[in-house]
Order: structure tokens, then sequence, then C-alpha cells
């Protein structure tokens, strides 16, 4: 069957649910493929990895046999032959061979996309093809001796379709029971594809977010039962009526924190689907900066938002690139200083409530502050006295701003200044904090704190001037209350001290409506701190009037977009409270 029969054949309505299971089949294994090759890579003699990668291979080779598609079959095939003399004890692992497989592996992804997206392009697969068969004839020629001929090994041919080895018993075996099943290439298909699907159901994103919404509504509901239920108490206390509706209201309450539950899990997706894809990506860095670098992941079970997963892979990846090349040094340098000469990473995941902390940890040269001011200055992007007032944690935030780089030279891994400037976008459009801990010689460790979810968020209700806002509580770092005579003026803004670093001072009338009314007879003064990002201020408050858990509504089309304003919520006696947008609250007040 010819490719282009195939992709005729992939657009045919009655083939469409057995593609839609090797598609999602297939991402499966090279998901889990990616961490077993470079595991194996560490770990060559491990039979059993061995093996299990060998099967990867081949049940890819097999299905996509089946569907005709050639070229995929071409290359897992020739991986197949590879992995079939290591398993056979011909031929040791090393970074060549190692180096010729992931080529072959990010040849096989490169396909499959083709495929999903049902485009009938002529992927190129000349020189994987071209390095995997001389892989191939040099591990028969090592095996036969200098002085041997090789063995012939048949070059595989762009345009003819590869059948499946006849001395592979696997191979033969697994088709033979494909036959059995039935002789109909539809029922095989199934058969042999869904043998996971029986207890999953794909559901369209759509669904899940029309059921968020219809949650999100009854915790309003929720809310405003509460509300109602409180003041019949206080009315008819004691009485029947009163008692039975407290009785409802607890029920409808417990019933809706499960059901918001359960709809938040049905949206979330284990962190390890970013975090497996980085032991390839430390591999290949290693390589290309000769170091040695050992990563270790942790917490890849915790669960977060889809939304969220698909917008932090970009940051992370800046991360992990930044700890491998700026952080870990050369073996040389590290036995020099009686390190190990293999530096370690750690990423770890885990959740603290409503959030979820994301951590990345090296052991290696740590960062020193008064380096990152001198660049700073070099570049322009600071001055040489606002240098000089710049505390630890500030200096290390230097490096987040755009055109930043310590990189002496511009290379494909870094220099360009770009990298931790796109983490620092990210995280803040993510409403997620980021802070830098670091010790000269020893290591640097960044911390991102991101909320679970961007729909329904915890927050903390407040009164300005008269007026009840939200302050999104993962934003929220702590509430202090300080007394008026420790509020101080710099440059025309208010600030306050706190532990080793000088905090601005913000009204939220003052950037919203530009019309704060100042109380004089205030002697204590209630101060939110709030981090976004790397930055970190306070807003001043009158009162502070507790947590609860709020829904977030658009403003609509009437009133668009304010600026400073998130969104609205509803509160359980219907009043509608506005939602403060920290990330523009920045914004207006670096202007």
């Amino acid at each position: 069957m010819n490719e282009n029969n195939t992709y005729s054949m992939l657009s045919d309505p009655e083939m469409k649910e057995i593609v839609e299971s090797f598609i999602v089949e297939t991402k499966e294994i090279l998901e889990k493929l990616d961490l077993n090759l470079i595991e194996l890579e560490n770990r060559p003699n491990d039979s059993e990895l061995l093996n299990e990668v060998f099967r990867s291979f081949h049940t890819i080779k097999g299905t996509s046999g089946f569907l005709g598609l050639d070229r995929l079959t071409m290359v897992t095939h020739r991986c197949e032959d590879i992995l079939n003399k290591l398993r056979k004890g011909e031929a040791i692992l090393n970074p060549e061979l190692m180096d010729g497989i992931l080529m072959a592996y990010d040849k096989i992804k490169e396909l499959l996309a083709t495929i999903e997206t049902n485009l009938n392009e002529n992927i190129p697969i000349d020189e994987t093809v071209e390095v995997l068969n001389s892989l191939i004839a040099k591990l028969e020629k090592d095996k036969l001796g200098d002085d041997s001929k090789p063995s012939e090994t048949p070059d595989i041919k762009v345009e003819e379709h590869e059948q499946l080895d006849e001395s592979d018993e696997d191979a033969e075996h697994d088709l033979e029971q494909v036959k059995k099943k039935d002789d109909s290439p539809k029922e095989t298909g199934k058969a042999y594809l869904n043998k996971k699907a029986e207890n999953t159901i794909r559901v369209d994103v759509e669904r899940l977010d029309e059921l968020l919404n219809i949650a999100s509504e009854l915790v309003l509901g929720r809310n405003r039962l509460a509300q109602v239920n409180s003041e019949v108490g206080l009315e008819y206390e004691g009485s029947k009526i009163s008692r039975d509706l407290a009785d409802a209201a607890k029920q409808i309450d417990l019933m809706t924190n499960e059901l918001q539950l359960v709809v938040m899990k049905t949206r979330m997706v284990k962190i390890g689907k970013v975090f497996n894809r980085f032991p390839r990506l430390v591999r290949d860095l290693a390589r290309e900066t000769q170091k040695e670098v050992n990563l270790i992941i942790r917490g890849e079970d915790t669960e977060l938002d889809k939304t969220l997963i698909e917008e932090i892979n970009d940051p992370l990846v800046h991360l992990i690139r930044n700890s491998a090349d700026h952080g870990i040094e050369k073996p040389e340098d590290r036995v020099k200083a009686g390190k190990d000469k293999t530096g370690t990473v750690i990423l770890s995941a885990d959740q603290e409530g409503n959030q979820i902390i994301i951590t990345i940890e090296d052991d290696g040269k740590g960062i020193d502050p008064e380096f990152l001011k001198e660049k700073a200055v070099s570049k322009g992007l600071i001055t040489r006295e606002k240098a000089k007032e710049l505390s630890k944690q500030e200096a290390y935030n230097l490096i987040f701003l755009p055109g930043f780089s310590t990189a002496e030279v511009v290379t494909n891994v870094s220099g360009r200044g770009v990298g931790m400037d796109v983490v620092k976008t990210n995280v803040t459009k993510l409403r997620g904090i980021i802070s830098i801990e670091s010790a000269i010689g020893k290591g640097t460790k960044i911390i991102v704190k991101l909320p679970l979810t961007l729909a329904i968020i915890p927050g903390m209700i407040v009164k300005v001037y008269g007026e009840t806002v939200v302050i999104p509580l993962n934003s929220v770092i702590e509430v202090v209350r300080v007394h008026v005579e420790d509020i101080y003026t710099v440059n025309g803004h208010e600030t306050i001290r706190r532990r080793d670093s000088v905090l601005p001072l913000i009204s939220i009338d003052t950037l919203l409506y530009s019309d704060a009314k100042a109380n004089d007879k205030v002697i204590w003064q209630y101060v939110v701190i709030v981090g976004l990002a790397e930055k970190r201020f306070g807003i001043k408050v009158d009162e502070l009037l507790g947590q609860k858990e709020v829904v977030i509504k658009s403003l609509g089309n009437y009133l668009g977009n304010i600026e400073g304003i998130a969104g609205s919520t509803i509160m359980g006696d219907g009043t509608v409270v506005m939602i403060v947008d920290i990330s523009e609250l920045i914004n207006k007040l670096a202007e």
C-alpha cells in the first residue's frame, strides 16, 4: 500500500476511530520511550529496560505496518535491528548508537505529527535511515572483525515498502494473533489498537469547560444559600424551618464541594507529562556543553490543570537549560572545587493547599549578586547608583530583565538574554510567583508557585474606602499590620520595611480611580503583601473580611476590559464585587 492510498485511508470515516486510537497509543508509547531511552543510556546492562524499549519500537512498527505507513515502519524497523543486536549481546550501547536511536525517535515524532494533522507531506527520512544503516553496518563489521567482510545489510530505500523481518519471531507471532481475531481489516485494527481503551473515554476539552462553568455557577448558588441560611438562622433561631434549612444548606455545601473537586480532577493532568521531556533535554545539553549532568525528577504524579500544563512547559525548559548551562560547572572545574565531576539538577513538584510548588535546584557554582549588578550596569539596564541600592534578592531578580545575560559568548544554548524574560512573562500570565535562592559555590534554587486552576480561585475579601474587593489568594504572601509611623516616603512613594527588603505601598483606590481619600485618624494600617513573578509590594486596605472561594466572571461587552480588574464575582448576598488584577496593578505602579 503506497502512502497516497494510506492518507486516503486515514481520511475514511470508517477508519477514523482506528487511526485516532493509533495516534493516542503511539503518543503514549513515545512519551514513555523518551524517558526509557535516557534511562537506558545510564543503565545499558539492564536487560528488562532494554526489552521494554525494544517492545516499544516493535509495537509502533507493527501498528504502522498494519496501516501501511511505510516511512514510519522503515525507521522503527531499523531501530529494532540495532536494539536486537544489543539484546543478543552483539553490540554495546555507546553515545554514538544512542545519538542514532534518538535521531530516529525524533523522526518518528515528526512523522506522527503529519499523520495526526492528516497532511500528505513528503517527510524526508533518507538521512535518518542512512545513519541507522551505517550504524548497523559498523556493528556487523565490529562483530566479524576488521579483516572480515561484513554480512550484507540491505539498505532501505525510501520508495520501497519494507516488509516485516521474517526472522523476527515476535513480529510473526503478533501478526498471527491479529489475523486470528478477525479477517476484517476494520475489526482487526480495533482489536489490535484498542487494547487499553476499555476503561477510558476521550472527551472534548470544550465539554469539560462547559461542565466547569456549570460547577462555577453552582458555587455561586451555594454561597447565596449560605447567606440566606445565616439570615434565617438569626431571625428564626431554634425554629424547625431554621434547622431544616441549615441541614439542607450543609448538604448542598458538601455536594457542591465534592462536585467541584471531581470536575477539577477531570481537567487535571499529571505534571510528569511535562517533566518526562526533560531527561532528553538535559542529556543533549550536557553533550553539547561537554558537561556531566544528572537530572533527578520528583513529584511527577502531582496534578495540575490542563491549561496550566500547556503553559508551564516553556518556562521550565528555560529554567532547566539555565541550571545545566549557567549553573553546573565543567567537570574539571567541579573537581578543582572538591565536588563530584557530575553535576545534579533536581526538578520537583508538590502541592501545598491551592498551589503547585515547582522547584529547580542545582549544585553548581551559585549566583554572585555583585556580578549580576556589574553585568546589568555594563549592558545599560540599570545605573550604577541604582545597583548600589539593590538588595541581594533584588540583584537576583535582575536576571528577569529583558536582554540580560551572563553568558560571555552567544551560543545555541544561551547568551541572547531572552530565556528568563520568557519565564517571567509566562509565570506572570499564570498569576504565579517566582523566587530565587542561591549560595556561591553551593548552587541555586528557583521556586515557582502556581495556582491549581484559573477558573475558581480562593480570594481574600477586603474593604478599601468603603468598597469591597477581592484579592486573589494565590498572590498573597502575608498580611501585616503596621503603625503609620513605620510607613516611609521614598521619592514621593510610600514604602514599608519588611525583614531585609523595602516594599512599595500602593492604594487600590488611587490606582483605579485616582481618588484616594486620606484618613488622618488611622493609626494602624493593614497591608496585604502580594507577589507576582519576582516582584513584591504591599496593598493598603482598611478592613479584612475573610477568605472565600470565588468564581471569576467577565465584565461583559458593555464594560469590556478595565485596567487593574481581572473580573468580577457575585457574593452570597447577591452583590457584585470586583476582583483585583495583580499583574496590571504592578504595571500601573511601574508607569
